[in-house]
């Protein structure tokens, strides 16, 4: 069933689809630029969830990367070859990024759901890895007994361990890739710190949810998002639990505890060591402890944003026994981590306490866990990675022409409560950056290789921070050079049960040749043009959920048209 956003219009038993110009918006979101989405599109739970997201948190659906992933490979334990990681996903999503000019510019990857979790890299359960190592790894296997052994070190991680026996200052993906520059003083230890580690940089990625054996239903991985986008902006300063037992799960890492609560208080953030679990609580913000069961439905809320964890063998590796990782979902928690195989009691492959530190610094929930796991090369991370609770909030907009018929320079401007707070921008056009970070909020549009039609202008701001503060707003341009346009008619008429034909009106004395119906980078029909042809929108190929269309007029010397995007959603009638 489509509807429109605003409202479902039902005529003649046909629910209609309302054309939606894309207003001007701040898109309250740290960097949804430098992330990749990639979507099984095998499967409607994984499209559904993936439109969730898109919408959620104003992703650039250049950034948006379709795969096929049979269900054999996402279906009962959820296990691939690295031959099978290798052709279903690391290869295609390579290919993606690189012909859409996004190598340099995605800093991380988010699996929709309905994807493998776990590469069979050895014969010996405790040896295989996650797909997430993997893909950390960039499809690059280390020696596997630094895997089981919890010995691989993550360059992402800020301490303290055996090895790296301080604690770093938090850091955002993009200042850890570029550095802090030769005049920065570093410690030796983390010498890389200085100049970044630039092409040597790991690729974090999580889960936004695990609806397989055992695992969450679709309503609760959305439900988790939504969580996590409220919970931007408005972290709690208490309601953090360190739970401490005798259990081996918890001894090794409670060493952590009380280090962390200090550098917390210092932030004005109240945790606390506790013998017993947080049971009957409310607001829960964060639970660290380890137990070989685990009931978190005893926890009466928690609060939007909040991470809980509970350091067992196999909590992501469902055929087994033990309380699982997606069991905190299911109580409200927005994220969790757990093994997809047998961890041992490792601290080097969980979440340190120093989770909650980087995350009261600003970080993201990516940034978080990748800052406090120093092997993470066998982990499962669910939830919402781009959940904020501590960053800071501010504004940017974007000043300028909404048509042009020339070249153009459009300003940006960016406000904070903070005093001398000093800003960079950096500018994307159709979601591909065209002037990276720099004091300048300005940004000149030469239209020489651009066509007519609609584009988005996005304008990232970002504060000079360690843990780079970033806010962006889109703008819709439509450009008039050669009197051509694309404009979708609001009659849709219905096909078949899924089917609905959308038909286009061309604007100018010129006609295309072809007529295209896009979401992003998908093609979902191409007719031959025709004044009477009828594109049509297949709902099974873009799923349920929020979405979003446009038209594209293919003309004779080669220029692609695009008409202003329509938004809708489809929701499927139950059987």
């Amino acid at each position: 069933m489509l509807h429109s956003l605003f409202g479902m219009i039902r005529v003649r038993g046909l629910i209609c689809l309302s054309a939606v110009m894309l207003m001007s918006l701040l898109v309250q979101a740290q960097m949804p630029q430098e992330i990749l989405l990639l979507v099984n599109r095998q499967s409607q739970a994984s499209l559904k969830v993936a439109n969730t997201y898109i919408a959620v948190r104003q992703i650039p659906r250049r950034n948006v990367v379709y795969l096929d992933v049979p269900e054999s490979a996402y279906g009962g334990s959820a296990t691939v070859s690295p031959e099978e990681f290798t052709k279903l996903i690391w290869e295609p999503a390579n290919a993606a990024v690189n012909a859409r000019g996004l190598d340099q510019q995605v800093l991380a990857w988010v699996y929709s759901v309905d994807f493998p979790i776990r590469v069979k890299t050895d014969s010996n359960d405790r040896k295989q890895m996650s797909v997430g190592g993997m893909t950390f790894m960039r499809n690059k296997m280390p020696g596997l007994s630094l895997v089981e052994d919890g010995k691989y070190f993550s360059k992402l991680f800020a301490g303290p361990n055996e090895r790296l026996k301080m604690n770093l200052n938090t850091m955002s993906l993009g200042m850890q890739k570029k550095g802090l520059g030769e005049a920065a003083k570093v410690p030796p230890e983390a010498a890389w710190l200085q100049y970044g580690l630039r092409d040597r940089m790991p690729l974090p990625s999580m889960m936004l949810g695990y609806v397989g054996e055992k695992g969450n239903d679709v309503e609760t991985v959305l439900k988790s998002i939504g969580r996590g986008a409220k919970s931007d902006f408005r972290g709690q300063r208490s309601g953090i639990y360190f739970v401490q037992s005798d259990d081996v799960r918890s001894k090794c890492r409670e060493y952590q505890f009380y280090p962390a609560i200090n550098e917390l208080k210092s932030k004005n953030i109240s945790a606390m060591v506790t013998t017993n679990f947080p049971a009957g609580k409310s607001n829960v913000m964060g639970v660290l402890m380890g137990a070989e069961n685990v009931d978190p439905s005893q926890i009466t809320s928690f609060a939007p944003g909040a991470m809980a964890e509970h350091l067992t063998s196999w909590s992501a590796e469902f055929q087994k026994r033990q309380s699982k990782c997606t069991d905190w979902i299911e109580a409200g928690a927005t994220a969790t981590a757990g093994a997809v195989v047998e961890p041992y009691s490792n601290p080097n492959k969980f979440p340190s306490a120093r989770f909650f530190v980087h995350y009261a610094a600003g970080s993201t929930m990516l940034e978080s866990f990748y800052q406090s796991i120093a092997c993470p090369l066998q982990s499962l991370l669910l939830g919402d990675p781009l959940a904020k609770p501590y960053a800071l909030p501010f504004s940017v907009k974007i000043l300028g022409a909404d048509s042009l018929k020339s070249d153009f320079t459009f300003l940006a401007m960016a406000e904070a409560r903070v005093q001398n707070a000093q800003f960079q921008y950096a500018f994307y056009l159709d979601g591909k950056e065209i002037k990276p970070f720099s004091d300048d909020n300005s940004v000149h549009v030469r239209l020489y290789k651009l066509s007519d039609g609609y584009h988005e202008l996005r304008a990232v701001a970002s504060i000079r921070h360690m843990v780079e503060f970033n806010m962006s707003a889109v703008k819709p341009i439509t450009v008039v050079k050669r009197g051509r346009s694309v404009t979708i008619l609001p009659q849709i008429s219905r096909l078949g049960k899924h089917e609905h034909g959308i038909k286009v009106e061309i604007g100018g004395s010129e006609k295309p040749e072809k007529i295209r119906l896009v979401s992003g980078e998908l093609v979902i029909d191409e007719k031959v043009y025709d004044p009477e042809a009828e594109l049509v929108l297949d709902e099974l190929m873009v799923g349920e959920g929020p979405n979003q269309v446009q038209a594209v007029g293919i003309f004779a010397d080669g220029m692609e048209v695009a008409s202003a995007p329509i938004s809708f959603g489809i929701a499927f009638a139950k059987d």
